[in-house]
């Protein structure tokens, strides 16, 4: 017979069975109890030793007790990320206290026995390594933490390693295929780039680069949270030279790594502050240049809303030791997540472009622009009526400055709804599309996602909101079946889930109803972070953690070395409740995701509306991947110098995130011109931020710089607000006319290039406007040049962007450097050095690359006249005695879908010897 004794535990504290034969007891009890008083003894004297001992290893409250580490202050990780951190607070959270000795280091840090520790050893698998992770005894930060987690390392490329960590047990949000189409490996890489290194407890991974030792990515730095609500990981850097990171304004490119937080939300939130707030686009890659000129990327595949802290960290023992004289500072880079998994791709290059080029591998590669797309463009918000359009575009004409795109905003439209014009103000609106078409120009109209649920002006029935209601194709509220109603320009309206196919099907026909009343060209689409003047709805948002998550860094609560995090008090503020439903999932995973659905959803009805021709689409709102849809513009900038000269890291960013969209007499070793003859004209007929500023007023100095500056965007438009005076070049004075005309007719003459480079980022992701650190990644003057910027690799733009200034610092990288305007080489001892240029009111400094050949093109007043001109080539030379340029010319008829994939198109590949036949140089 068996029976259960008094309860007993196991070694986990769990209740068992333990089993023992039942025998009758002895009646004797005497030795019973001076036994029971000797354990008693022995009991009080043993349990208090290890009551000390084990609160000296588990903390009083059960935890494991927090191992401080005592490292340089510069290594400590946030361990209260919100703010408002006390000794109190911070121990009670298993954090290491102590106040820092500088400005910067955080009070309260995570501990160095912080995290996850390898459970039965790692797994090799057929594209790399498994490992099952389990949480160690400690607080969890926001809530609940999970116990067990997986991470998956697979070694896809030489060049590419992929990273993810997620929940085995229970599926979590990813951004979805339909979002991002990403490359699948399917057998393990034969020669990485870079070697892995893993340690059990806590755990952690570190990737270094093969050849160098250089860190690309080390996470013992600080230790791996994985909540439902809070993930977070921080990783080591390689050196200081961090870029990328957006959307933001980012007043120099290179980062300032001094204790810097910046969210990632897409929000309505204007650049023209010039602060930290996070804006309309979510790209969270950043690519680090290296000490010896190698660079890496990262990039975090997630969509929720997340900051990332950038520090200045210790040095990197092992870089230092395997490279002599590195710097004494290895950078730390802190994600906090507040959904999804971490999913992170890595790229070893090992030069810039190569990291752009592998990145966008990733992403998908940038939409081929049409022709025309490459042309000056002009818009304002609100002409008044079609006499106004009509003014600006008969004055622009008479100005005699290239200009190829009209562009109309929210004031053509009846009552601000879209799908409509407005009858009374702009009722010859399709006159005046048919006068821009004869004069070879385009014309360009601006949508919104938001849609009127209001009857039309004379009472009858909003079609598009009436069909759509029909066919189901609104964000709904969290019941998923009632659709959630905001505020935007047309007053209540309701928005389009384009991640609906319904959605993109609806869309696409009301786009086509409206092209086939005014014919428009393309589509700006805007206010789709998505936008909304309430915070949620109309009926407010409810009291739960998808709409206040337990984790939302707020500046309010942030010391002053803390930048603002996620813009606002709510996460919902100025847009819809988190806890909507979209085909994607709730709103609080895929809000960063609508404007790049929406890109989508616009590029599929320009393609049913225009099949055989690609038809513009530009969208404020971007996410990673959105470059293969859609052009953008910086948003609602300005009229300030300062804003000027922020716009060029603005612009050198998005060519990071893969969203691209810049004569004389023969002199010297530079010029060669040979303009194409008749076979040629012959055989061709058969390619940023808004220009003077969009908020107040300009001056005419600002404008014209600007208007130098901005004819070397790769996407050129000049736009302006409601409120503000007219800056179109044709109401100013004639000399600023003048100035405009001529640098706008060096634009329409590069052409053939610009175009040729956007090619080359279509089929092989490189980049159009690029940093100088591109072409010259070992020259350390390069890493922090960003009030300058080249066309591709052969050509340099030198912007004048203070008030008064007649001159400008240019620094020419060790090359052979030529003046686009005159042909001489740059004079004196300039190679490596900064040279200070005479730059009158009227001039932009503009040098040619030696080594490079430029293809040209007569320019007009639009491109569909330019296109019918003789083109040429300039020939700059470099100090080879052999071949002295190259250069190349790709060309098809400017906007036929399909030309490069169908072989209609031709390119050309040019070279130029620097010695003559006679053996003299030419």
């Amino acid at each position: 017979m068996y029976q259960k004794q008094d309860d007993d535990y196991d070694e986990f504290g769990d209740q068992s069975l333990m089993q023992t034969e039942y025998r009758p007891r002895r009646k004797n009890r005497r030795p019973l109890l001076i036994c029971f008083c000797i354990l008693v003894v022995f009991l009080a004297i043993v349990i208090p030793v290890a009551i000390v001992v084990s609160n000296k290893r588990h903390g009083s409250s059960g935890f494991v007790a927090p191992e401080c580490p005592s490292a340089d202050e510069r290594e400590r990780v946030d361990c209260y990320p919100e703010g408002g951190a006390s000794q109190s607070r911070c121990e009670a959270r298993g954090c290491c206290w102590g106040q820092p000795t500088t400005k910067g280091p955080p009070s309260c840090f995570y501990p160095v026995n912080h995290g996850y520790e390898l459970v039965g050893g790692l797994q090799r698998t057929s594209l790399g390594y498994k490992a099952t992770l389990r949480r160690l005894n400690t607080p969890a930060m926001y809530g609940d933490d999970m116990q067990n987690i997986e991470v998956t390392v697979e070694i896809q490329q030489d060049y590419r390693l992929h990273v993810k960590v997620s929940d085995p047990k229970r599926p979590r949000y990813e951004v979805p295929e339909a979002a991002l189409k990403r490359p699948l490996a399917t057998t393990l890489a034969d020669n990485p780039l870079y070697n892995l290194t893993f340690t059990s407890n806590p755990f952690s991974l570190k990737v270094t680069r093969n050849s160098t030792g250089a860190t690309i990515f080390d996470t013992s730095v600080g230790k791996l949270t994985f909540g439902d609500q809070f993930l977070s990981v921080s990783t080591r850097l390689a050196s200081s030279n961090l870029y990328g990171l957006g959307e933001h304004v980012h007043r120099r490119y290179r980062h300032d790594l001094n204790w810097k937080t910046w969210p990632f939300f897409t929000r309505d939130s204007s650049p023209a502050a010039g602060n930290s707030d996070n804006l309309y686009g979510q790209h969270p890659f950043f690519m680090c240049v290296e000490e010896d000129g190698n660079a890496n990327g990262v990039f975090l595949l997630n969509s929720n809303a997340m900051d990332v802290t950038l520090q200045p960290g210790a040095p990197d023992s092992t870089y230092v030791t395997l490279q002599p004289g590195a710097p004494d500072s290895a950078p730390i880079v802190t994600y906090r997540v507040i959904g999804g998994v971490l999913d992170f791709y890595m790229f070893l290059g090992p030069s810039p472009e190569n990291v752009v080029q592998q990145y966008t591998e990733v992403i998908g590669r940038p939409v081929m622009p049409a022709y025309w797309g490459l042309g000056f463009q002009l818009s304002k918000w609100f002409y008044n009526n079609s006499q106004g359009l009509r003014d600006v575009i008969q004055r622009t004409r008479a100005t005699g400055i290239p200009y190829d795109v009209q562009y109309s905003d929210i004031d053509y439209m009846e009552d601000r709804k879209d799908f409509t014009y407005d009858g009374n103000s702009y009722g010859d609106l399709p006159d005046i599309i048919q006068d821009l078409h004869d004069n070879g120009q385009k014309y360009i109209i601006i949508l919104d996602p938001a849609v009127s649920n209001k009857n039309r002006r004379d009472g009858s029935p909003y079609l598009p909101y009436v069909t759509g209601r029909t066919a189901g194709v609104f964000v709904n509220t969290s019941d998923g079946k009632t659709p959630i109603v905001g505020q935007v320009w047309p007053t209540d309206s309701v928005f389009p889930d384009f991640t609906n196919p319904n959605g993109v099907q609806w869309w696409a026909d009301n786009c086509r109803d409206l092209h086939s009343n005014i014919s428009f060209d393309g589509l700006w689409i805007d206010m789709n972070e998505p936008s909304n003047f309430l915070n949620g709805s109309v009926s407010g948002c409810s009291g739960n953690t998808w709409n206040n998550p337990p984790f939302l860094p707020d500046d309010t609560h942030q010391s002053f070395l803390h930048l603002t995090a996620i813009k606002g008090s709510l996460l919902y503020e100025g847009t819809l409740c988190m806890d909507a439903r979209q085909i994607w999932g709730s709103h609080y995973d895929v809000h960063s995701l609508y404007g790049h659905s929406m890109a989508i959803a616009t590029r599929d009805a320009m393609r049913s509306i225009l099949p055989t021709k690609r038809g513009v689409v530009v969208t404020r709102s971007s996410f990673s991947g959105t470059g293969q849809f859609a052009s953008h513009w910086l948003g609602d900038n300005k009229a300030a110098w300062e804003d000027m000269a922020w716009s060029i890291p603005g612009i050198l960013e998005f060519g990071l995130f893969g969203i691209p969209h810049v004569s004389s007499p023969t002199s010297h070793d530079f010029l060669i011109r040979h303009l194409i003859t008749t076979f040629c004209r012959y055989f061709f007929n058969v390619v940023g931020a808004d220009i003077c500023g969009f908020g107040g007023n300009t001056t005419e100095e600002l404008c014209q710089r600007w208007m130098q500056l901005g004819a070397f965007y790769p996407f050129s438009r000049n736009h302006n607000t409601m409120d503000g005076k007219p800056q179109d070049p044709g109401s100013f004075s004639q000399s600023m006319i003048d100035s405009s005309r001529n640098v706008m007719m060096t634009r329409y003459t590069l052409l053939p290039y610009l175009y040729t480079l956007f090619y080359h980022a279509h089929v092989a992701g490189t980049t159009v406007a690029r940093p100088l650190l591109h072409e010259f990644p070992s020259d350390p003057k390069t890493w922090e040049v960003d009030r300058q910027f080249l066309w591709g690799r052969g050509l340099l733009i030198s912007p004048v962007l203070s008030q008064g200034d007649t001159t400008v610092d240019a620094y020419f990288p060790d090359d052979r450097w030529y003046d686009w305007f005159t042909g001489f080489e740059v004079e004196g001892d300039y190679r490596g050095q900064t040279v200070t240029l005479d730059a009158p009111l009227n001039k932009i400094n503009v040098h040619v690359r030696g080594g490079t050949i430029l293809p040209t093109q007569e320019p007009a007043n639009s491109t569909v006249y330019s296109r019918r001109n003789p083109m040429g080539l300039v020939v700059a030379l470099d100090d080879s005695n052999s071949t002295g340029a190259s250069g190349d010319l790709f060309w098809d008829d400017g906007e036929s879908y399909d030309s490069i994939e169908t072989v209609e198109h031709l390119s050309v590949r040019f070279t130029a010897s620097a010695v003559s036949s006679l053996g003299n140089r030419t």
